[in-house]
């Protein structure tokens, strides 16, 4: 067997499995763009409660402002553990691509080294059918020679 067609499977394996870590990679990229989207309501909601809350503080009793300062800390924890999972979520999608990015390179190494050793058959194939012609000529010559009243 041929050194390209033993190196096909092998390429074509590194390329699926290129292909799927570029599928997980894309919904890692996916999460991330979600939590991300999910910290800006977040944020943008802690932002507008704050504003609105000093609008109308006017009178204050103890117990609306304890409400307020504890309803604010919730928010900070919430914000917190959101900020923790968006940085999770993006160790992750860098662990992804740089996998995908490795599996990537193995497959168009491969598929390059499967087309060198294309190229590489298909001379040898050449050189032989050059050299099967030459033969056939040289002994087409040896013949006519050598038959009666050829020469």
């Amino acid at each position: 067997m041929m050194k390209s067609k033993r190196f096909e499977p092998i390429r074509d394996i590194a390329s699926t499995s290129a292909k799927d870590l570029s599928r997980t990679m894309a919904e890692a990229g996916r999460k991330v763009a979600d939590l991300e989207q999910q910290l800006d309501k977040l944020q943008t909601y802690r932002d507008e409660y704050v504003r609105n809350s000093a609008q109308a503080a006017g009178a204050i009793d103890a117990v609306k402002l304890q409400n307020y300062r504890s309803f604010l800390d919730r928010l900070g924890e919430a914000l917190s553990q959101h900020l923790k999972c968006l940085d999770l979520a993006r160790k992750e999608f860098d662990k992804r691509r740089t996998q995908w990015s490795e599996k990537r390179i193995e497959a168009e190494s491969l598929g390059r080294v499967v087309d060198r050793f294309r190229k590489e058959e298909q001379q040898v194939a050449e050189r032989r059918e050059q050299r099967e012609g030459d033969d056939a000529a040289m002994r087409w010559m040896l013949a006519a020679r050598t038959e009666p009243g050829s020469a």
